[in-house]
């Protein structure tokens, strides 16, 4: 477990703020509440709609999901040139993440058929295969750390198997994408960042003097704007793949098992009826919002009568938007037959995640196999589980227990 330095130090709100629209926020400083940091966001809904921090470096959070949709979606008010809180300059833009329309669609058109449902049935025996080896190997013991066990190890050895990179190295890359999506520090960030570079320029390197059919030969093989992606967009779109795949499948598996451990009528219903996986996936996922990405005002305008100046930092938390009561009758409550499960997991309009399919398919097909060999378990007796908020929100520690056979 990675521990970051609070650096977080606020800054004097710039003049257009209104004093009446300033509170003391930071993301990365959060306390969970009996060990759900979703009920500590949830907080924040009975406060102002929109409010602004001096926190890490000043920024505007909305906090209602009509206006966390609408950020996502109006590129023409909000770019994606700022994606994160704080913003550290890499000196290069990640693709697609940082691109707003028209540029955004070369990226993705690149991408998108790596990602289609119809690809990804070649995975679906791989993702049940490692699903039933990894509780095979500790079902025996009648527990499991299951961040350990499962959730830091399921979803990167599907994408290292993507991307064609050794398995071992899943070790090695952890911390550092821990470092960027969890730590406060700027110069945390950019060391973590500069590791990742290094890493990554290796094995493309190696992909470029040795093909093989992989995901990493397949984006230096592709095409930007009818012409041959150039070695700098290449790496900007690989190093994005690396942060969709090795934080967000992680984070929604352990906040899903601790949610499950701690309601059995919830497994019962699982176990009674697998059928019901599928639905309680998207249940699952509506309440337990992971990322806290940014946008970034792009000119000068009056929003819902609040002033805002170009290059304002926005964040937009999808935990926010899957908790509002506006939108979701009783949002704290998780009800598999819930008729409205929407969710801003995978975003929203242009930025829509290209690997949600994928994402479904770990989440469903690892929870058909849990249910199919442990039906009851819980949080394993005197320990108590970890879980932070960051740019990403985080299951860190998640000790689950169960009745030996």
């Amino acid at each position: 477990m990675t521990t970051h330095a609070k650096l977080t130090v606020p800054s004097s709100p710039p003049p257009h703020v209104a004093a009446g629209l300033v509170r003391d926020f930071d993301v990365f400083d959060m306390n969970a509440i009996d060990g759900d940091i979703h009920k500590t966001w949830h907080q924040f809904h009975d406060g102002p709609d929109i409010f602004y921090t001096p926190r890490n470096g000043g920024h505007w959070v909305f906090t209602r999901a009509e206006d966390i949709q609408e950020a996502y979606r109006n590129y023409d008010l909000f770019s994606s040139q700022i994606v994160s809180i704080p913003y550290v300059n890499t000196g290069f833009r990640f693709a697609p993440a940082e691109y707003d329309p028209p540029e955004l669609s070369d990226y993705r058109n690149a991408l998108a058929p790596a990602f289609s449902p119809k690809a990804l049935r070649n995975y679906e025996q791989i993702v049940s295969d490692l699903s039933a080896n990894l509780i095979e190997g500790f079902i025996a013991d009648g527990e499991c750390e299951f961040q350990e066990a499962v959730a830091q190890r399921l979803p990167i050895a599907v994408f290292l198997g993507m991307m064609g990179f050794p398995m071992e190295d899943a070790a090695m890359l952890l911390p550092l994408v821990e470092d960027q999506t969890r730590s406060p520090d700027p110069a945390q960030v950019q060391s973590s960042m500069d590791a990742m570079i290094a890493y990554l320029s290796e094995k493309l390197d190696d992909r470029r003097r040795t093909p093989r059919d992989d995901l990493a030969t397949k984006v230096i093989d592709s095409t930007i704007q009818g012409r041959p992606a150039t070695e700098q967009e290449v790496f900007s779109m690989c190093i994005n793949l690396m942060f969709a795949g090795l934080d967000t499948v992680v984070a929604e598996l352990g906040f899903s098992m601790r949610f499950l451990a701690t309601h059995p009528e919830h497994q019962r219903q699982l176990a009674d009826d697998p059928s019901l996986i599928p639905e309680a996936v998207e249940e699952l996922l509506r309440y337990h919002g992971v990322t806290n990405l940014a946008r970034m005002v792009r000119n000068d305008m009056q929003f819902k009568g609040i002033e805002m100046r170009a290059g304002d930092p926005v964040l937009l938390s999808t935990t926010l938007f899957g908790l509002d009561d506006r939108q979701f009758p009783d949002p704290m409550t998780i009800d598999f037959h819930r008729e409205n499960k929407a969710h801003m997991i995978f975003g929203s309009g242009p930025h829509r995640c290209l690997g949600s399919h994928l994402a479904r398919l770990e989440l469903r097909t690892f929870l058909e196999h849990w249910f199919a060999r442990i039906p009851e378990f819980q949080i394993k007796a005197g320990e108590k589980v970890i879980a932070e908020s960051g740019k990403n929100n985080a299951m860190l520690y998640l000790p689950l227990s169960w009745r030996r056979n």
